[in-house]
């Protein structure tokens, strides 16, 4: 009897567990159709650069030449110390400019003398961004947010909410897809996550523990965005096999990888080459 009883017991226990689980991992799928609609296009990571013809990552050229080609574009967006929506995409200035420093840290003013890898490019405004694609392909927009600070995210709805043309949002802080979810619930939005992205302070602590997805809790995504190495996490395998909602792999860099992503997941993120798409 008392046997029996604590089998029960942890039965309960390990039935809990996984509901628990199985709560804190789930996304928002009710807009799973939607984000299908956005699987027909394949996204230029940082826009389609390419330094052998002088465009770095995240420029205005590189934006330019994926829209002309018919790819839609991810890009990721900081705020700068006078409020302002920079185009950029890492931590610190050292490997695009040669500066060890942020770009919360600096005015625009200041970041629009600094080059982009010795070219003749600077880092562009999003409202500069948006009025060079003016809707021809979409946009993947990814939140950077290196602290608690959400104070981008009002800044970025305002830029957007005269934009017509189709975007989606996403970031490994669940801090700002939380902002979106409570004010701009119509926005799609996606959680970032993969095993191993270092960064400091609480962006780098949010990014591990991304990778077990246990903050969909926080930001209740409508897509995943994961590394397509990463894939196999319980977490990722779970959100694409039993919620069913769509799964954008990032960065392809070679043909092969890319012909395999898109059998397997709903959107491709891509650099480093032009994909061949057969018709």
């Amino acid at each position: 009897m008392i046997i029996a009883l604590y089998s029960l017991i942890a039965a309960l226990s390990a039935t809990g567990a996984v509901l628990l689980y199985l709560g804190l991992i789930r996304p928002d799928s009710r807009r799973r159709q939607e984000c299908l609609a956005f699987s027909a296009w394949n996204f230029a990571h940082r826009g389609l650069w390419d330094m052998n013809a002088g465009i770095p990552e995240n420029s205005l050229p590189a934006f330019r030449r994926a829209a002309e080609r018919g790819f839609a574009i991810e890009l990721d967006v900081h705020l700068t110390a006078d409020g302002q929506l920079a185009v950029f995409h890492d931590d610190t200035l050292s490997r695009m400019c040669s500066l060890n420093r942020t770009v919360e840290s600096m005015d625009y003013s200041e970041l629009a003398r600094l080059r982009l890898l010795n070219t003749e490019h600077r880092i562009p405004l999003l409202s500069e961004v948006l009025k060079l694609v003016e809707g021809r392909v979409p946009l993947l927009i990814e939140m950077k947010l290196p602290t608690r600070s959400t104070r981008l995210c009002p800044l970025l709805d305002r830029e957007l909410a005269a934009y017509s043309g189709p975007y989606l949002i996403e970031s490994f802080n669940p801090l700002g897809l939380r902002w979106y979810r409570k004010h701009r619930p119509a926005v799609l939005r996606g959680q970032l996550t993969c095993r191993h992205a270092p960064a400091p302070g609480l962006e780098g602590f949010l990014r591990k523990l991304s990778a077990s997805l246990l903050i969909n809790c926080v930001s209740r995504p409508h897509f995943i965005a994961c590394h397509f190495r990463h894939m196999d996490g319980l977490g990722v395998r779970l959100n694409q096999s039993l919620f069913q909602i769509p799964v954008f792999a990032w960065t392809i860099r070679s043909q092969e990888d890319f012909e395999e992503c898109k059998e397997k997941y709903c959107g491709v993120i891509f650099e480093g080459f032009v994909p061949r798409i057969p018709v």
